[in-house]
């Protein structure tokens, strides 16, 4: 079985070589057959660059360029949707998570349709991001059935599952939570196992700006409507046809 990792790149000249060179020992080291997706995001800097010549030099490598910034979510969603192999997975680009952690979270897919890494711990975070986290984390809880540790660390769908959930949310933080409830609404099996997360050691992290948080609450409050309206109109349609 293959598997394809996304990576979202934006303004990472500092840490695209290395963590791609750390993804492809460890994918090397897991699976006959395998691809990374970088997905660039107009980067500002060199980024777009060293992709490009990392892609040339390796196969496995595949890089697509958004036209202009769309932002991490969008970026993952194109990642997503382009993805050849039968299991997809996504990364950041600072690597908080090492790719060897696949094999601790792969033979879940036995007892489960989704597994999910929950940070272990959130080293290197200032207490405004554990701030931030944590009130995230609670909103989920209040407004949706699905308990979880970690909605945003890194997850493994089947390709096929992935599709199935139609996600619409695009901001950094609702998307792959909405993935999850929506999957869980439709009857797939979601796992969580506890995984190592490793902080930036260089560039600048931009998921805990302002602008990104009113965008995640926006699509969160959205989603939260639509999912109470379908929900109501399939009850009083139930009740109707009784």
């Amino acid at each position: 079985m293959g598997i394809s990792v996304v990576f979202a790149a934006y303004n990472e000249e500092k840490n695209a070589a290395a963590t791609i060179a750390r993804a492809l020992e460890a994918l090397r080291a897991q699976f006959e057959n395998f691809e990374i997706l970088i997905v660039e995001d107009a980067s500002r800097d060199a980024t777009a660059a060293i992709c490009d010549r990392l892609a040339a030099a390796h196969p496995e490598i595949r890089v697509l360029h958004n036209p202009k910034n769309m932002g991490q979510g969008a970026s993952l969603v194109r990642g997503f949707e382009a993805a050849r192999y039968e299991l997809v997975t996504h990364n950041a680009m600072d690597y908080p998570f090492d790719l060897r952690d696949l094999a601790v979270m792969l033979p879940l897919l036995n007892e489960a349709d989704i597994v999910v890494a929950s940070r272990r711990s959130r080293a290197g975070y200032s207490p405004y991001r554990v701030l931030t986290s944590a009130v995230h984390r609670t909103l989920l809880h209040l407004l949706f059935p699905l308990r979880l540790r970690d909605y945003n660390f890194v997850q493994v769908y089947p390709r096929a599952v992935w599709r199935a959930v139609k996600v619409e949310a695009r901001s950094t933080a609702f998307l792959t939570p909405e993935a999850l409830i929506r999957a869980h609404d439709l009857g797939y099996r979601v796992k969580e196992v506890e995984i190592e997360y490793h902080p930036r050691t260089a560039g600048v992290a931009t998921s805990g700006k302002p602008k990104v948080i009113l965008h995640t609450l926006g699509d969160m409050v959205r989603f939260w409507w639509k999912r109470a309206r379908g929900r109501t109109a399939r009850a009083a349609g139930r009740s109707t046809s009784i």
